[in-house]
């Protein structure tokens, strides 16, 4: 290795001053120095990273990032959830009063369709009136009814029957005593489902003849008067 000794200031050379290598030729690190240690060492013993003292490790710089973004979305949730609750209170919901806050009341009772009438058939009601004769005659009170023989087919539980038409029996029913007085005595009956849009209706009492209605007349309910 060249070596050489250094001048002092005024340019001169001092005897048995140490001599000193002369600099190397080759650019870079001298071949025959000591190595050179990397500047830092790596976190895991391995070589030198060459970040400076205190620079954050490659990682740490994305984590960070990462947690500023997670910061920042907590509070966004936040500032979101109070504003939600604020409008809450302050809009009017579907069951309160709108500008007034009131709680919302029950709910209205659930309100069915009403069922439209059956139009296929109706109802009949009617009376039987037995009015005294001097052949025949008649008196009632709340009690009972007092019959000559000539009537004592007529009474409570006489069979009454209505048919369609001429021939076909629509329904039957039986006189019920209603009340009376000294010169009658009233009884009522009725009949169900009566089919509706028949040409002529029928009302007959067994040994005492037959009765032709209309179907409005059956519906407006049928008085039968006996001994006038």
């Amino acid at each position: 290795m060249p070596m050489h000794y250094p001048p002092l200031a005024d340019g001169t050379y001092r005897y048995g001053d140490p001599p000193r290598p002369l600099p190397s030729p080759v650019p870079g690190p001298d071949a025959d120095g000591p190595p050179q240690q990397p500047p830092f060492p790596a976190p895991d013993g391995g070589p030198g990273t060459g970040q400076a003292p205190g620079a954050p490790e490659p990682g740490s710089a994305l984590r960070g990032r990462l947690a500023t973004g997670a910061v920042f979305a907590g509070v966004a949730l936040v500032v979101v959830v109070v504003l939600g609750v604020a409008l809450a209170g302050v809009l009017p919901g579907p069951w309160s009063d709108r500008g007034t806050g009131a709680a919302p009341g029950p709910l209205p009772p659930l309100s069915l369709p009403e069922r439209a009438p059956d139009q296929s058939s109706f109802v009949v009601e009617g009376t039987f009136t037995v009015v005294s004769t001097p052949a025949d005659p008649v008196s009632g009170d709340d009690t009972g009814c007092d019959l000559p023989v000539s009537l004592s087919d007529i009474g409570e539980g006489t069979t009454i029957t209505l048919l369609e038409g001429a021939t076909s029996v629509v329904d039957t029913a039986r006189l019920a005593y209603a009340g009376g007085d000294l010169a009658s005595c009233t009884f009522t009956f009725g009949f169900s489902e009566v089919p509706a849009g028949g040409a002529f209706y029928v009302v007959e009492l067994p040994g005492r003849g037959q009765l032709t209605y209309t179907e409005d007349e059956l519906r407006a309910g049928v008085d039968i008067t006996l001994g006038r």
